[in-house]
């Protein structure tokens, strides 16, 4: 390979890496599909005078009775979301191990001490006597030998966590189930100069719950409810392009 396509290479995948960091792909949402429905169209119907009732169906899902408050019942109605949302996480963690051991080790070599004796009048018996009586003097000297070891851990960690979301917004009836129980959703899109943000919720509101055609947040169930900004202040607090790469490419 010669420098000139080495240089190439590296150029291509600086400018590679350069777009990957560049690229700020929106995070997934957490409310998916459609927010927002219309009404099925009522064709009209022949009134029945003769009648206190609605006769036909679809005059049935139009008729609201003379005293009771004003709800949601069918595909395209709106009700209003009060929503109020805390949530507080605490965790803690303490572990600690400790590990001793101790060996001791004990030599009797005064019997060397016989070796003289019994080497004696053969060839090196001289050299032998004076091993055996160093031996002898070491061994007495390191007549008891020990060794200690101690081992120990220690480790702590906490977290904590709180959120706090407040404030109304309008959601729209997509669909009735079978149970009558209602799917709602809403968006919400408030554009201020440069900054833009975006508030979605969608769930499943039981039609006893509303009160003057309203329900909280924490009476719906499957409750997803996600806050996007856009503009200056989303970009100051995510990282930049060399960052991202950065972190892509990090091992650690």
């Amino acid at each position: 390979m010669t420098l000139k396509n080495l240089g190439i290479i590296l150029l291509m995948s600086l400018a590679t890496a350069m777009l990957v960091g560049c690229a700020t792909a929106d995070k997934e949402p957490l409310v998916k599909g459609t927010t927002t429905t219309r009404p099925a169209a009522v064709n009209a119907q022949p009134s029945n005078a003769g009648s206190l009732f609605p006769a036909t169906a679809a005059a049935a899902s139009q008729f609201r009775p003379l005293f009771e408050d004003p709800r949601a019942r069918n595909v395209g109605d709106t009700i209003t979301i009060t929503l109020n949302e805390r949530t507080s996480a605490n965790r803690s963690s303490n572990a600690a191990a400790e590990k001793t051991a101790t060996a001791d080790v004990t030599a009797d070599l005064s019997s060397l001490s016989n070796v003289a004796g019994v080497v004696k009048g053969l060839p090196g018996a001289g050299l032998a006597r004076s091993l055996a009586s160093r031996a002898t003097a070491a061994g007495n000297a390191a007549n008891g030998l020990s060794a200690d070891s101690t081992l120990e851990f220690g480790g702590k960690g906490s977290s904590s966590a709180q959120n706090a979301f407040t404030g109304t917004i309008t959601a729209t009836v997509l669909e009735v189930l079978p149970n009558g129980n209602l799917v709602v959703a809403g968006e919400k899109q408030v554009a201020v100069s440069s900054e833009e943000e975006v508030i979605r919720v969608s769930g499943v509101v039981n039609p006893s719950d509303l009160v003057r055609n309203a329900v909280t947040s924490s009476k719906m169930a499957d409750l997803r409810l996600e806050y996007r900004g856009r503009g200056f202040g989303d970009d100051a607090n995510s990282p930049g392009w060399l960052t991202s790469v950065l972190l892509k490419l990090s091992p650690f």
